[in-house]
């Protein structure tokens, strides 16, 4: 038991001694020769630089997070399964392409739900069940394609993948 309540107070020492050494301040060798005013006069330039370059960092990762730097692997998973909503082209910012995607799928569907609303009862399939299903489908392929070239690395969105 004594040698362990010793071993503590041992460790504790260590520790306080680390932390007080460390609390005194070093010369560095680059200011080693230098007055005071030029060391004040040095450090608020370093200070300055350090905060320009900051800023320039911060500026950067903004930009990256917000308007560029999209995953491979989410623009692929956002083509291969919503797709034909046209999900995978707002995300890479091509919104134009994207509101395409959407609409014809849309459109595809109510035709196809107004073709199964007329033809209900009768047995048939309306032309506008035909050409809903045409419409939805060919805009799967489309989303598929698209899926295809982001893997192969074709589709890519302007400001590129990280």
């Amino acid at each position: 038991m004594k040698k362990g309540i010793f071993t503590f107070l041992f460790c504790c020492i260590l520790f306080t001694a680390h932390y007080a050494i460390a609390a005194y301040p070093v010369q560095h060798a680059a200011t080693a020769g230098i007055g005071s005013a030029d060391k004040i006069a040095l450090t608020t330039t370093v200070q300055k630089q350090q905060a320009k370059e900051l800023k320039a960092d911060k500026s950067a990762y903004y930009q990256k997070s917000f308007y560029g730097g999209k995953s491979k692997l989410a623009a692929a998973l956002f083509a291969l399964f919503l797709g034909a909503l046209g999900v995978h082209s707002f995300y890479m910012g091509q919104t134009r392409k994207g509101f395409i995607q959407l609409g014809l799928y849309v459109v595809g569907f109510l035709l196809e739900l107004a073709g199964a609303v007329s033809s209900s009862g009768t047995g048939t399939i309306s032309a506008l069940s035909i050409v809903g299903l045409l419409m939805v489908f060919g805009v799967g392929i489309w989303a598929f394609v698209d899926f295809i070239r982001i893997l192969i690395g074709s589709l890519a969105p302007e400001e590129g993948f990280e």
